[in-house]
């Protein structure tokens, strides 16, 4: 695999099996990516040293991914989230100062982002988590989609647009699609959430990266493996983890899973979707 393989696969080619990993400590990232044979790596947005994070992506063939966090969690961070979530429901209009000014600040990290090289610019918003939407699907749709949408329009080119959030959002995919998303990253649910999620986007025209859930991950990393390893032969799911690689086991565990996956695709075949 290599990094133009896998900035196609984004887009939804069929290369084979892909795997990458998301957030992790910036100094264990380019260990990571080498030592376990992956195709790309989650690169968090920080002005201060993107083209250096890139670069070190590009030296080992593997494609950028530029997080940039997104407007409901930038308000939040101004306001804080109680008063985000009630405004959402009780006030929405009351938030579009705060949204636009987030927005502002993510189409600033956005544009550093491509300047520096980036394969592929990512938009982390949590609307849900394990128990269900932080915010109604109107709301969603009305006041963060079009925000998400000014984001995807600064990814032309090459470049590939994807979206991340916590939790079930299946409701919003076919928008996420039409605005302008190639990807959607799947994180935060157990294995049959994940594989709903996955089978979700699929229909909506994206494609799904994730399907190995990190909770749990030393305890059998091998059935984590498994488990996404179908998913990508299967769904077509690039393999990654859901964001929740905390301790160095945690990490180690995750090679593990990614060579489970590998096999697991090998096994099955490809082209079975």
């Amino acid at each position: 695999m290599t990094r133009a393989a896998a900035v196609a696969a984004l887009r939804g080619g069929n290369a084979g099996f892909v795997a990458g990993i998301s957030w992790v400590t910036p100094g264990f990232l380019g260990d990571a990516v080498r030592s376990f044979g992956l195709d790309f790596g989650f690169v968090p947005a920080d002005p201060r040293d993107a083209e250096n994070r890139i670069a070190k992506l590009h030296a080992l063939d593997a494609a950028a991914i530029w997080a940039v966090p997104g407007v409901l969690g930038r308000a939040a961070e101004s306001i804080g989230w109680m008063e985000v979530l009630r405004l959402s429901a009780a006030e929405p209009g009351a938030l579009a100062v705060t949204l636009a000014e987030a927005l502002h600040d993510a189409l600033d990290l956005t544009r550093t982002g491509i300047a520096a090289g980036a394969d592929c610019v990512l938009v982390a918003d949590d609307l849900a988590g394990a128990n269900g939407a932080l915010v109604s699907p109107d709301f969603a749709l009305d006041a963060l989609l079009p925000c998400y949408r000014s984001i995807a329009a600064e990814v032309i080119g090459d470049r590939v647009a994807a979206f991340h959030s916590d939790g079930d959002v299946r409701v919003l995919m076919p928008s996420l699609a039409a605005a302008g998303f190639s990807a959607v990253h799947v994180a935060g649910m157990g294995g049959a959430g994940v594989t709903a999620s996955v089978r979700a986007a699929r229909a909506a025209g994206l494609v799904a990266i994730g399907g190995v859930v990190a909770a749990g991950i030393g305890d059998d990393p091998v059935s984590a493996g498994d488990f996404a390893g179908r998913l990508a032969c299967e769904e077509g799911v690039l393999v990654c983890d859901d964001g929740g690689l905390v301790t160095p086991e945690d990490l180690a565990a995750y090679g593990i899973a990614v060579d489970a996956a590998r096999d697991a695709f090998t096994q099955r075949g490809a082209g079975s979707r």
